[in-house]
Order: structure tokens, then C-alpha cells, then sequence
């Protein structure tokens, strides 16, 4: 565990100058939105705060393919592979590392919009007083924000595994990647729509909407199907473990 952990600092090390722009870039557009707030129509600064949140899985996507290119450019690859360390450990060093990156831009942007878009959000919950209202849009935000991270996850995994196949290759290994890139996910979706059907005898997972019934507003439960979800993850997985074996056992120290 000592080991994997010096593994891990040693990522986070070689993506903090990514993460420390990446942040200057999303502050800087935060602060932009802040002093446009009087200038600009109601509403219009606080929808485009949440502008960072549509480029920040594309970072995500860059860091799983750039997983083990500078390893590779650098010929420090063979110490890697030559360390006593399985390959889905060097390959969870490298998620975990993207991950706090990916979680720690998402809670800072977070409160960055909540400080610099203060009174808009207040006006908006004094405009709707319902307990009911802000108890629902509080456990949505809550329930987005882990779909959200979870969904990262899923993209640095493909993406780190079409950028090891592409290894394998000598020339093109950029328009490989995105060949890979492409057909595992239409072979994520092929599989899952396959495995879901086997997966019914999971529990659905509820969902509150919010709807108007006799004058007033209630959270009406909806069910999700969790079996196409539980397959879309064990899939997801497949393609972690893939990627380590292939990294462990085909490409040579």
C-alpha cells in the first residue's frame, strides 16, 4: 500500500501544473461572469457558470489518453512496468490521481459559482419558499454531481485504454486511439443493452420528480432500470482490467 501510495503522489505530481491551469482558466471565466452580472440580462452570468462543467470531461478524456504518452516519450515506461506493482495498480494510481482532479475542479467550480453567483441563487429560492422545492433541488444537485463524477471515471478508462492499444503501434497511434476510442463504446453499449436483460432481478433505483397535484407540489417517485447501469459499470470494468492485463502482459519492458 506504501508503494501504490508513492505511485499515486507521483501522478498527482505530473498532472498539477494541468490542474493549476485549469483552475487559473475556470476562475478566471468565473471572475468575468461576476463583473458582468450588471451588465448583462438576470440569469444570463449564473447559466454560463455552469459553462466549465461541459469542458471538464474533455480534460478527463485528454488525461486518460496522455496516461502513458510522456511515460512513453520519456522511455521511463520500462522503470514503471519494472516496478513490483500489477498492472491495474499502476493503471488505479493513474484513475485516482485524474479522479481527485476531476472531483477537486468540480467542488471548487462548485463553490466558485455559489460565491461570485450569491444573489442570483437567492433570489431564486426566495422565489420558490417550498421546503419541499429546495429539499428536491438539493438532493438533485447532490445525485448529478455523482453522476457526473462516475461518468468521468468511465471516460478516462476508455480512453486510457484505447491509448494503450494504440502502443502497440508505431505510426497513427493518434488516429488509432480515437478508432478505439469509438468502437469501445459502441461495444459498451452492444454489451450493456445485452447484460441488462440478465440483470432484472436487481432492485430499480428511485427517482424524485417534481410535479403540481391539487394546487400543490409533491415528489412523485420514479424507477430507473439499475440492471442497464450495474452492466454499463461491470462492462466499464472490463475495459480497466483489459487495459492492465495488456499493459502487465503484451507490452514489453
Amino acid at each position: 500500500m506504501k508503494a501504490w501510495w508513492k505511485l499515486y503522489k507521483k501522478e498527482i505530481y505530473n498532472i498539477s501544473f494541468f490542474m493549476l491551469v485549469s483552475l487559473l482558466i475556470t476562475l478566471s471565466w468565473e471572475l468575468f461572469l461576476f463583473y458582468k452580472i450588471h451588465s448583462w440580462s438576470l440569469g444570463i452570468p449564473f447559466g454560463l457558470s455552469f459553462l466549465p462543467f461541459s469542458i471538464f470531461p474533455l480534460l478527463v478524456l485528454w488525461l486518460g489518453y496522455n496516461s502513458f504518452r510522456q511515460e512513453w516519450k520519456d522511455d521511463t515506461i520500462y522503470l514503471t512496468l519494472s516496478l513490483p506493482k500489477a498492472g491495474w495498480q499502476i493503471n488505479l494510481a493513474k484513475l485516482t490521481a485524474s479522479m481527485t482532479f476531476y472531483l477537486a475542479i468540480v467542488i471548487l467550480t462548485t463553490l466558485m459559482i455559489y460565491l461570485f453567483q450569491q444573489g442570483f441563487i437567492i433570489t431564486i429560492l426566495q422565489g420558490s419558499p417550498d421546503p419541499i422545492v429546495i429539499s428536491w433541488i438539493n438532493s438533485t444537485i447532490l445525485k448529478m454531481c455523482f453522476v457526473y463524477w462516475i461518468s468521468g471515471i468511465g471516460i478516462f478508462i476508455i480512453s486510457q485504454f484505447s491509448q494503450l492499444i494504440s502502443l502497440f503501434f508505431d505510426r497513427f497511434r493518434g488516429l488509432i486511439s480515437i478508432v478505439v476510442f469509438i468502437l469501445s463504446n459502441y461495444l459498451l453499449f452492444r454489451l450493456s443493452i445485452f447484460l441488462a436483460p440478465l440483470l432484472k432481478f436487481l432492485p430499480d433505483i428511485q427517482v424524485d420528480v417534481i410535479k403540481e397535484l391539487n394546487g400543490s407540489l409533491n415528489c412523485i417517485p420514479i424507477y430507473l432500470d439499475s440492471g442497464l447501469i450495474i452492466a454499463v459499470a461491470i462492462i466499464t470494468m472490463g475495459f480497466f482490467f483489459g487495459g492492465s492485463w495488456l499493459l502487465e502482459n503484451y507490452l514489453e519492458v
